[in-house]
């Protein structure tokens, strides 16, 4: 959601925005017309009325100052039904201003919502599009009063198919726009598409043969409307609210073309009853998927937010913070997992701790930020020397752990030596530090990840003893008596 737009959004359209001016107030013009075609009595007003909708998604989506563009629409239509310009300018300004105050309404309380992100969320609209909507039907009530003189009977008609036109085009018309504005096109998951087209085809053949009275014969046809909101509760279980929103709009359509022909649950009433019961319908289907579908985007929300909380803690808990390695944790539980896999493999892993000389004497002359600067720089060196299938770990202080899975004896002092020198290349970058590495091998040096710990670490203080700055391998061990290796699974044939 976005917060209300600044003071700017009432400066007069540049010329850059009158294209967009121009498409509202055509798009305004024509779906009023595809309305007034759909007329229900009395007058001259329609059931629903998606200009409406139309209008106020304009106001949240392109800006406040975009109302001209709705005046002038609402005007132009106004005065090709009204018998007064007079009447016609009332009721185009009527229509403004509702759209003006319902769009200004969201915005402090939803600010500009592409998709309803809570259940609330869509109640407080709903509230919304029936107080807006009294503005515009209170402003036609009195140009009709004016121009007509027509009796307290059929003005409260008229105001009230007026108030509902404009409260259900908010309601069903405003979020199909402002979804789909905002809709993500991506799948997630192949046989989205799929499931999709049934639930079309099944909602469209359901909502045509309720509303055209194909079972009235067997059924009476108003307890059959129910059958729609299954739909609802599906399309909200299973897609996103764009999809809501369109079937929707589509039963919407449906139930408006049947009852303005005469057809359907809603025309059999008498005129001033059919109304209030579509009315009904339609504020029953939206108030059931919509509210369902903000809810469950709710949940699914919130439960990204807890994965993604729960995934720092494990990245806060196995990673060090200076240099962003893995931390000693990290190595006390991966190691001994990777021995076993190596074992089960045949295969054999070398363990090389890192270690930089005269480190101390950084931190002592140089402070410890100086000290950290160092750090982070050795760690990028070494991260940028191992392989993918390598671990690179800030054992503790300035000491380093790395594990090179596959990796015979030679292999590894290679690798060692290469870390060295180019530790020793940088070592003006690293305020003159220098490194001295212990290798160890699995098996042939440990049999467990203790041991194999050990006897990195004692290779590396042999390096440190015979001079820094080298690289030293860890003693081979005597064979170890068969007991040993009783409760390990014997090495299989190498897989690659």
């Amino acid at each position: 959601m976005r917060g209300p737009e600044p003071r700017s959004q009432w400066v007069l359209l540049g010329a850059s925005e009158l294209r967009s001016a121009v498409l509202v107030g055509t798009g305004y013009w024509i779906a009023a017309k595809l309305s007034l075609s759909l007329a229900i009595p009395p007058g001259y007003a329609t059931a629903v009325w998606p200009p409406s909708g139309v209008a106020l998604a304009a106001l949240l989506i392109l800006g406040m100052r975009f109302w001209p563009a709705i005046w002038i629409g609402a005007a132009v239509v106004n005065i090709g039904v009204a018998s007064s310009w007079l009447a016609a300018l009332v009721m185009a300004s009527g229509n403004t201003l509702g759209a003006l105050t319902a769009a200004a309404l969201v915005r402090r309380t939803l600010g500009v919502p592409g998709y309803f992100e809570r259940g609330e969320d869509v109640a407080r609209f709903v509230f919304i599009a029936a107080g807006s909507s009294l503005v515009a039907a209170t402003a036609a009530l009195s140009a009709l009063a004016l121009a007509h003189g027509l009796s307290p009977q059929k003005l409260l008609l008229n105001w009230w198919t007026w108030w509902q036109g404009d409260a259900t085009g908010i309601i069903v018309f405003t979020p199909l726009v402002l979804s789909w504005h905002a809709r993500e096109v991506r799948w997630r998951l192949p046989g989205k598409a799929l499931e999709l087209s049934l639930f079309a085809a099944a909602l469209l053949f359901c909502a045509v043969s309720i509303f055209s009275d194909q079972f009235a014969a067997y059924v009476p046809s108003w307890p059959m409307t129910f059958l729609i909101l299954p739909f609802g509760v599906w399309a909200a279980f299973r897609f996103r609210q764009h999809e809501v929103n369109t079937a929707n709009a589509v039963v919407c359509a449906i139930a408006v073309w049947y009852t303005a022909h005469q057809r359907g649950p809603f025309a059999a009433p008498l005129p001033d009853t059919a109304l209030p019961l579509l009315l009904a319908f339609v504020v029953t289907l939206v108030a059931t998927s919509l509210p369902l579908a903000a809810a469950l985007a709710e949940r699914s929300h919130a439960v990204d937010a807890l994965r993604q909380a729960l995934q720092r803690l494990r990245d806060e808990a196995t990673t060090d913070p200076l240099t962003a390695l893995y931390n000693r944790r990290f190595l006390s539980d991966y190691l001994p997992r990777e021995l076993m896999r190596a074992w089960r493999h045949g295969d054999s892993v070398a363990l090389i701790m890192v270690d930089l000389d005269r480190f101390k004497e950084v931190n002592d002359t140089l402070g410890h930020a100086a000290g950290d600067a160092v750090l982070t720089r050795a760690a990028a060196m070494l991260a940028r020397h191992i392989r993918a299938s390598d671990v690179a770990c800030r054992y503790g202080g300035e000491e380093f752990a790395l594990v090179l899975p596959e990796t015979g004896a030679g292999e590894a002092h290679d690798r060692g030596e290469e870390i060295r020198r180019a530790i020793e290349a940088a070592r003006n970058e690293l305020a003159g530090v220098t490194a001295s590495l212990g290798i160890a091998m699995f098996p042939g040096d440990a049999v467990d990840a203790d041991s194999l710990v050990r006897a990195a670490d004692a290779a590396l203080y042999a390096a440190k003893q015979s001079g820094r700055n080298r690289t030293s391998m860890a003693r081979p061990r005597p064979p170890l008596p068969p007991q040993v290796f009783a409760g390990m699974t014997a090495p299989g044939p190498r897989s690659r």
